[in-house]
């Protein structure tokens, strides 16, 4: 009996050891990897970089579930930065729970001032949880593990809060990665006069406002160039996102792009040299 009882004292050992292996394993990301959460009709990025963590957006109260789900399959307890691009609900609705219920390094805001309840939480909670709350500026660089964060533009002159998004680049290697938020026309406008062509050259783009006519003009795919879209929307969303003009306008600059309402969550590797889309997560 004693036997019996010390092996499966061992055994149970062993399975600890192996979860332990496991989550540290699922924490540690080989290259970089841009994780675009299916949240319905919202926004939620994961980034990755060995154990570095950034969340861009927090998506919408409703799709708290797919969040905490994400975060839990990927044994994440710790998000160095939170990035809320822009004060609406569906980019900032979990905002809150992430901040009371996560260890967060940074959280980064627009410089647009929203006088909004769910926001106003927001930013009380991180007060209340001692994290840090820095308003983006343009030019302004973070580390994300062996990756680079450029915020390219965040406009405090906007007039809409959707054009007063925080703009970033992520460089890892030689592969980049452009986010842009819910910047429409008038953003993406300032975003060309204000950047300069080698910033915006980039392998991968989160199209900008759920995939609406109004953002990824021509001008700015002309610029960037993308062989990788992706598109975060909400399956028969009463937006009808994404619009065909915009898919047409991606087919002319021969980009190839992927839906969350179609695919679900959708993941990008990169090694460093060249940017893949994954079928598997990771």
């Amino acid at each position: 009996m004693k036997a019996i009882r010390r092996l499966g004292a061992v055994i149970l050992m062993l399975c600890l050891v192996l979860c332990l292996f496991g989550c540290q394993r699922d924490k540690t990301v080989t290259g970089f990897s841009v994780e675009v959460l299916d949240v319905g009709q919202s926004d939620c990025t994961l980034l990755r970089q060995g154990n570095a963590v950034w969340l861009i957006d927090a998506g919408t109260a409703t799709e708290r579930g797919a969040i905490l789900g994400a975060l839990a399959d990927r044994a994440i307890k710790h998000i160095d930065c939170l990035l809320l691009t822009h004060p609406h609900e569906d980019h900032v609705g979990n905002a809150r729970m992430l901040l009371e219920n996560y260890e967060v390094g940074t959280l980064i805001v627009s410089p647009f001032s929203a006088d909004d309840l769910t926001y106003r939480l927001v930013l009380e909670a991180a007060q209340q949880r001692g994290v840090t709350c820095h308003v983006a500026s343009g030019g302004e660089v973070y580390s994300l593990g062996d990756a680079a964060v450029e915020i390219l533009l965040a406009d405090e002159s906007a007039k809409e809060p959707n054009d007063a998004s925080v703009i970033l680049r992520v460089a890892y290697g030689k592969t980049a990665f452009l986010f842009t938020g819910d910047a429409e026309l008038d953003g993406e406008t300032a975003l060309l006069s204000a950047v300069g062509a080698e910033k915006l050259d980039c392998d991968f783009l989160k199209a900008g406002h759920h995939g609406s006519d109004t953002s990824c003009c021509e001008a700015l795919l002309q610029a960037v160039t993308p062989t990788h879209v992706a598109i975060s929307c909400g399956a028969d969303n009463d937006y009808g996102f994404p619009h065909e003009a915009l898919l047409s306008r991606l087919d002319a600059v021969g980009a190839t792009y992927h839906r969350t309402d179609e695919e679900g969550t959708l993941c990008y590797i990169s090694d460093g040299e060249a940017v893949r889309f994954a079928d598997e997560k990771t």
